[in-house]
């Protein structure tokens, strides 16, 4: 587009003055001794600004360079009472284009950074996805300072909304060594976000937010820093999982956000377990052929009708020496169970108050619960010993999943463990779980596919359709209407790329009949090559082995 000449430089500055002087009477303090505010009245000084500006703007069309005579058509837009966000909106392409954004560049300084990220920073990554969303960012300096304190605290990617500024020189290279993404819209990304199973955490000092403090990071997290002048959007707000605060002690509330983002990154860090001074338990061991996903696990290894067995392999060593837990094992053959202490190790983070899957709806304390959302992430498993080799105990029915960590074993005693009359408090008053019924053709499909080693679905039923399945906030479900019989209701559940045609009817709806299964896959995604799932194969023969039913794979 060519250089911009003296000319193009002097109208810019004339509406980059302009712009700014309206900018400044929205910042006045009117009840202050200001000397300014005895020239006159508010309303005037504010439509002599707005004029001005809009003046400037239009002057920008006699530029010869394209880019300039462009903004001229931001002039029409200028409305004082819009009010300040909007004029940031103006402003913001009049900065870029004069490169005023970012003009102290020259005062940044290079220092010798590694070679390459450490093993640990690439285990920290692995194990605790993080994502920085930066909405509206004006300022390249603050924008670079988040990118460095990104790389610099290992999160996986950062990504610009709006009218974010990109950071060319002020990242001073770690741009180079982030993953960036960009979205016009806040909301496409949270959009985004959400389908990536991140819970989102909003940085900001808004009425209800939690002290950075007390605050305990989920494990895989989204965190969005807000506008230099207005901080995260509101309707942002609404949309995020928590909104967290930075108690200060000053007359001022309010940090610059770049400073407010390593504050938090610092704590984000530590409360997450990524620094060594942080871990209090050691695994010993871990699960192998557990579970694959949350949702096919059991909420409970006694509820584990499929007596599904695994391995629990303890480690050669612990803590840096020989494990020796062949002899930890030994005289444990003989008990018919025994207790796992686990980690939640796939939980996001505790939560004070959950809504269980077998419950009313009503949400309860989590220490009034067997919920994953704990503080600690420490679970506890009573499951059946079928065989000692070595390191390893052969488990049954069990509720754990592949990869699960094990940090304690102990014996199951009946007459210390066991207390059947024992009162279980709102437990106790929850209706009958509903009874499962199975159709032909769905009973004749889950068949073929648990011979095809898909084994998932039913207990994905047992597991979140037995306890209120139409709970939409906790299940995918769909297509919810009346049976063509009215004696019930008809609706879809999702399990991963699977679709579960269900009726749930009966007296006051106990009963839950399958009556069909079918693909997630469309018939021009089958025909795509991707397969980020790894299982479009099997959906394809399972559309050819029951085409001839009327509803093969890629019939939704």
């Amino acid at each position: 587009m060519g250089e911009l000449s003296a000319a193009d430089r002097k109208l810019l500055d004339a509406a980059l003055k302009t712009g700014r002087e309206l900018e400044l009477e929205f910042t006045r303090d009117w009840t202050s001794a200001d000397p300014r505010n005895d020239i006159l009245p508010p309303a005037s000084r504010l439509t002599l600004a707005e004029n001005n500006f809009r003046q400037s703007l239009m002057k920008l069309g006699e530029s010869d360079h394209p880019l300039v005579r462009k903004l001229s058509e931001l002039a029409p837009k200028v409305d004082a009472k819009l009010g300040p966000r909007h004029l940031m909106g103006l402003l913001v392409p009049i900065e870029r284009l004069s490169g005023r954004s970012a003009r102290d560049e020259e005062f940044l300084f290079s220092e010798k950074d590694s070679a390459k990220p450490s093993a640990e920073a690439e285990d920290v990554k692995a194990r605790l996805p993080r994502i920085v969303v930066c909405e509206n960012l004006r300022s390249a300096f603050n924008v670079g300072a988040i990118y460095r304190t990104s790389e610099a605290f290992q999160a996986n990617e950062v990504w610009l909304t709006g009218y974010s500024a990109e950071p060319i020189k002020t990242a001073m290279g770690t741009d180079e060594l982030l993953t960036v993404k960009k979205f016009d819209r806040t909301e496409t990304a949270i959009e985004a976000l959400i389908e990536l199973g991140y819970t989102i955490v909003a940085l900001e000092n808004a009425p209800g937010a939690e002290p950075l403090e007390t605050f305990h990071w989920p494990q895989k997290t989204a965190v969005i820093l807000g506008n230099e002048r207005f901080g995260v959007d509101s309707q942002t707000l609404k949309k995020c999982n928590h909104v967290v605060r930075i108690s200060t002690l000053g007359a001022k509330n309010s940090l610059n956000v770049g400073i407010s983002y390593g504050i938090a990154a610092n704590r984000w860090r530590d409360l997450t377990g990524t620094l060594p001074s942080t871990e209090v338990l050691h695994a010993v061991g871990k699960i192998s052929g557990g579970h694959s996903v949350p949702q096919a696990a059991p909420r409970q290894a006694s509820y584990d009708e499929q007596a599904t067995q695994a391995w629990v392999h303890l480690e050669p060593r612990f803590q840096g020496r020989p494990g020796n837990f062949e002899q930890a094992l030994q005289s444990l053959e003989g008990f018919e169970r025994v207790w796992l202490v686990f980690g939640f190790h796939e939980s996001q983070g505790w939560i004070p108050k959950v809504r269980p899957p077998r419950g009313d709806g009503e949400k309860r304390g989590v220490f009034a619960t067997r919920s994953p959302h704990r503080p600690n992430r420490i679970g506890l498993s009573c499951v059946r010993l079928l065989k000692v080799d070595g390191r390893s105990l052969l488990i049954e029915g069990h509720d754990l999943l592949d990869g699960t960590p094990i940090y304690d074993i102990k014996p199951y005693l009946p007459q210390a463990d066991a207390f059947p009359k024992s009162k279980a408090g709102w437990v106790d008053e929850l209706p009958e779980p509903l009874e499962i019924l199975e159709s032909e053709t769905a009973k004749q499909k889950l068949d073929w596919l648990k011979h095809q080693g898909e084994n998932r679905l039913r207990a994905f039923v047992d597991e979140q359709l037995r306890y209120q399945p139409l709970d939409q906030s906790r299940k995918r479900i769909s297509e919810i209407h009346a049976s063509p019989q009215d004696d019930g209701t008809q609706f879809q559940a999702a399990f991963r790329t699977w679709r579960l045609s269900v009726k749930l009817s009966g007296q006051a709806q106990s009963t839950l009949e399958i009556q069909d299964v079918t693909s997630g896959y469309t018939a021009s995604e089958l025909l795509d090559s991707s397969d980020p799932y790894h299982d479009k194969d099997l959906h394809r023969l399972f559309g050819q082995t029951f085409s001839n039913n009327g509803k093969s794979a890629g019939a939704n």
